[in-house]
This record gives C-alpha cells, structure tokens and sequence, in this order.
C-alpha cells in the first residue's frame, strides 16, 4: 500500500512537468487586415478577421506588406527557382499549402526577402480549416496560416492586378482545452493523493507506536508476575547422594552442564529442575519450563486464563458436593451401625473423628490444587530428606 500510493505519487509529478511544459507550447490567432482599391466601388476595401493561425515556431510579432504570390501556374512555392509577383518591401508572401514542408515554403520566401510568409489551405484536400503549423528553422520569421476561401479571395484580387495590403496582428492566446482541465483534475488529483499519503503514514506511525508502547507494558508487566513467579519456586542445593550426581546422572538443560555438589538448583512446578543462574533468566523471559513448556504463571495462579480460573471453580464446587455427600453418607452409615451397641457420647466422638479426617482430605486436595509440588516428588533427588518425608508418611 504504501509503495503504490509513492508511486502514484511519482506518477502525477511526472503527469503534472509534462502538462506545464506542453500548456506552454499555446496557441495564438492572428488578426488579419485586408485593403485594396476597388474600381468598381471607387472606394478603398478593408477587411478585418481573425482567422489567422500563428504557427508552432513563429514569433508572435505584429507584420505588414504588399501581398506577393509566386509567379508560377504553381503556387505552392516548392521550386528553389520561384519567384515573387513583387518583391517591394516590406512584403508578405502567400503560399499554397502542399508537396512540400512549411519550413521549405517559409525559407524560401523568408530567402527572397519575404518579412512574413501566409500559407493557406488548398481547397481539394484541407478545405477551410487551419492548424497549428510545425516549421523548425525558420529562425524569426513570422508565418500563419489561413483558410482556403480567404486564401483563393486574396490570390483572384492579386491576380486581377489588384494590389493588396495585408496586416498581420497577434490576436487571443490559447492553448488546448485539455491542457487547461487536465492541469487542474492532476492538481487536484495531486494534493489529493498527497493528502492521502501523509495521513496514511501518520495512522500508520501513530498505530505502531500504540501497538510498541501496548507490547512493552505488556512485557513489564510479565517479567514483573515472572518475578513474583520465580521467587515462589522452590530452591535447593545438590547433595551427595542425590541421583543426579551418579553415572546415570542428569545434566541442566539450558547450559547442557552435568550437576555437580553444591550446584544451586531452581525446581519448576511441574518438577523439572536446573541450574538457578540458568533458569532465572530464561523464565523472566519465557517464563516456560524449557523442557515441557509449563507455563509457570498459570501453574502458580498468577496469570490465569478466563476459561480455566472458571474450570477451576467448576471443578471446586463438584468437589465440595461431592465431600459433602461424602461426609453425608459416612455419617448416616456410622449412626445406623452402632446406634444399638453404644451411646450417644461414643457416636459425638465418632461424628467428630469423621469430620477430622474428612478436613484433612480437604486440605489436601486444596493444596494438591494450589501449592508447588514438593522436590521429593522429582525422582532425580534421593536424599535424607526424601527418606525422613517416606518414614514421617
């Protein structure tokens, strides 16, 4: 996602360079002036229109002069050897469009000493219409170009020994209508995407900072219960006579180290023992056994899930009824059997000898349930105390 929108983004600088540098190349109409004297009229004609074309590469300058046409059948102005029906400067060449290139018809005017070139369509082909005229070398010479009517009109009062004079006038600039709504649907488009981009990487950075900051106090908060966890655990040191310490003897786990007199052991809840200076570190990271992976946290009551805290609970209240019934059961059986054989003191001391042992059983369910399982349990210790703790049983 966040390549694409860069890349979009890239995109529409690039859109945005080519659309300023062509809204540059613009269009320029062209007045045109028209004035001869009519015998017929007796008068002098002027025409005014704008129905000029400024080509791509003329300057747009302001021109005038008699109008020349060439002196040929042929008015198109292709042969190097054309010449002019007058050459009095200053004077304006008009020149048929066709078989040749525009810069070829305006250097050739332009060599005569020609201070503007017209070109107008040709009637069989182009018709009335004009375009932009592309004519690289022409340096600054001034050309337009103008429709065939206008063109044929001028060519039959010249060729009627009618002497024309025609100026040339820069009318409206314009460019292309897709210049002008492309530049602003890419400006738009621009700010827009660009918008959107910044407030995609502040969402983005603001979320990964929540996220880091959530992570962290959730790892505080972890290795502080691991630390809690860890210092419940139970400690001892290995001694002689212990299994581990024999040819079949274990190793630690975390360092792969045999153990030794002496060493320093942590015991996990679920009796896996190793190296305190070991295992330390790693149950205040992972806070896991490395061997069975037991979750020491949940072992000790310190962190447990939901769903067990209420299996728990469940399976406490089954086990109180069920001690309930129990106690319930063995104290009618005790009343029916010795009702007949002795007294009411003897079945008090009976009742209270039941109840003792059922609390004792209680309390060791409950501590089952609860407390660290002792180390005698580990079969890796065979020590004097796991014998005093099986004479004392």
């Amino acid at each position: 996602m966040r390549e694409l929108c860069m890349s979009f983004t890239w995109l529409l600088i690039i859109s945005i360079v080519v659309e300023v540098q062509s809204a540059n190349t613009y269009e320029a109409n062209a007045y045109v002036n028209l004035s001869y004297y009519s015998l017929q009229l007796n008068s002098t004609v002027v025409k005014y229109c704008e129905c000029g074309l400024y080509g791509v590469n003329s300057p747009m300058l302001r021109a005038q002069g008699i109008v020349s046409i060439p002196k040929s059948p042929n008015l198109q102005g292709c042969d190097p050897n054309t010449n002019f029906s007058s050459t009095v400067k200053p004077w304006i060449a008009l020149i048929e469009r066709g078989n040749c290139t525009f810069s070829d018809k305006i250097l050739l005017a332009a060599k005569q000493g020609a201070s503007a070139v017209v070109i107008y369509n040709a009637p069989s082909s182009y018709g009335n219409r004009t375009i932009p005229m592309v004519h690289y070398g022409t340096k600054d010479t001034v050309a337009i170009m103008i429709g065939n009517l206008k063109g044929t009109e001028i060519v039959q009062l010249i060729r009627n020994n009618i002497q024309v004079m025609m100026v040339i006038e820069v009318g409206r600039k314009h460019g292309s209508w897709i210049n002008h709504y492309s530049i602003f649907f890419v400006s738009v488009s621009f700010f827009i995407v660009t918008a959107a981009t910044v407030g995609y990487f502040i969402f983005y950075s603001a979320r990964r900072w929540r996220q880091t900051r959530a992570q962290n106090r959730k790892q505080k908060e972890l290795k502080a219960e691991a630390k809690t966890a860890i210092n419940r655990l139970q400690v001892r040191s290995i001694k002689q006579g212990d299994k581990v310490l024999g040819p079949d003897g274990d190793s630690c786990a975390v360092c792969i180290e045999p153990y030794k007199q002496n060493d320093v052991v942590r015991i996990l809840t679920c009796n896996h023992f190793f190296h305190k200076n070991c295992i330390d570190p790693w149950l205040l990271e992972r806070r896991t056994c490395p061997m069975c992976k037991c979750d020491i946290l949940k072992s000790l009551g310190i962190a447990a899930d939901e769903e067990e805290s209420d299996t728990s609970l469940a399976i406490a209240s089954i086990s109180r009824e069920l001690q309930r019934s129990t106690v319930q059961t063995v104290d009618e059986n005790h009343r029916d059997g010795y009702s007949s054989a002795t007294g009411g003191q003897e079945r008090t001391d009976n009742e209270h000898s039941v109840y003792e042992n059922v609390e004792l059983v209680s309390n060791d369910v409950l501590a089952t349930a609860i407390d660290v399982l002792p180390h005698m349990d580990n079969p890796g210790f065979e020590s004097e105390e796991l014998r005093a703790y099986e004479m004392k049983s």
